[in-house]
């Protein structure tokens, strides 16, 4: 019986370790990407979005809208790479002006950005992983 307890116990501390240690590695990663997408939004988006992500008047759309951002997650990433030439609905505001493409952008750099984005602004959609943009770039319409 106490045999059985002690593997009991040591199974349940290693089952333990291993949870602790696969959150605590996605949140490293989770705050790496965030941390780095910051940098490539001051960098790359925040001159016509914002600091704040409002966007400006009826010229740029705020990045603040989290249904269209969750309903257009994938498409996202190539929005970012591609620009946009296509209207623009955000908050029941329609937007006409054309989004520059961002080709200078590599994959991981863009999950790092949409990490940013899709978690600041009042946005909390979680981890954009680089396999993620990958798979969405294939995708580009």
């Amino acid at each position: 019986m106490r045999k059985n307890l002690v593997r009991f116990c040591f199974l349940a501390t290693l089952i333990a370790l291993l949870f602790n240690a696969c959150v605590n590695e996605q949140s490293v990663k989770y705050t790496r990407y965030f941390t780095d997408g910051a940098q490539l939004y001051t960098n790359n988006c925040q001159n016509c979005h914002s600091s704040k992500g409002e966007g400006l008047a009826q010229l740029i759309p705020p990045l603040t809208d989290t249904v269209f951002l969750r309903k257009n997650r994938t498409q996202l990433a190539c929005i970012v790479q591609y620009g946009l030439a296509d209207s623009i609905t955000i908050h029941n505001k329609i937007y006409h002006f054309k989004m520059p493409s961002n080709q200078n952008l590599a994959p991981i750099d863009l999950a790092k950005l949409l990490t940013f984005v899709t978690n600041s602004f009042g946005n909390q959609q979680g981890l954009y992983d680089i396999a993620e943009v990958e798979n969405n770039l294939k995708n580009c319409r």
